[in-house]
């Protein structure tokens, strides 16, 4: 990892953690309904990133999906994607740990933490970067309520995916994805 990349994904942590402790201070005493109830989300997901490697960044887009279930603030989950971009191409996948800091009956506002692997080929030198990744990020869900306990989602993801371990060459990314869906509440 270069000092520039360095540079990146330390401000990019530190502005999570920092957005993170702030809301959880600010919100912390809010009346939540959702966050005691049980709720789960599915949705599509499509977005831009900037991927960095070797040196070199790159404008890559990505459209995957996934799903979580929110109970007693906790939310686990999992997503996929599929990214492609004029020098690159790639898959990735992530188990999702995270935090409702704020949950009211239309808002959900959360840190997340993703773990898992993927790869990633360069389109002008074929070569395959295979790697265990992680991907910390912050969510914010709209819930628009069709029936009674179940309705539309619109959510909004920003984060940063970055190489733990590769087998050739690392990469890191941060992103911005839109979340389109469905939930239904207990």
């Amino acid at each position: 990892m270069g000092p520039r990349t360095r540079a990146t994904l330390f401000v990019s942590v530190s502005l999570i953690v920092c957005f993170s402790f702030g809301t959880c201070i600010v919100y912390g005493q809010e009346k939540e309904q959702i966050a005691r109830g049980k709720i789960g989300m599915g949705y599509f997901m499509g977005g831009a990133g900037i991927l960095s490697e070797s040196g070199s960044n790159a404008m890559i887009y990505s459209l995957g999906g996934g799903g979580h279930s929110l109970r007693n603030r906790l939310i686990i989950g999992g997503e996929g994607h599929s990214s492609f971009g004029s020098d690159n191409a790639g898959g990735y996948g992530f188990f999702d740990l995270g935090y409702a800091l704020l949950a009211t009956d239309s808002i959900v506002l959360y840190p997340l933490v993703g773990i898992g692997g993927g790869a990633m080929t360069r389109v002008a030198e074929p070569s395959v970067s295979k790697c265990a990744l992680l991907n910390p990020a912050i969510g914010f869900d709209y819930l628009l309520y069709r029936k009674d306990k179940s309705g539309i989602l619109l959510g909004l993801r920003l984060g940063y995916t970055f190489t733990l371990y590769s087998n050739t060459w690392n990469w890191s990314m941060p992103y911005i994805r839109i979340l389109i869906g469905g939930f239904g509440a207990d």
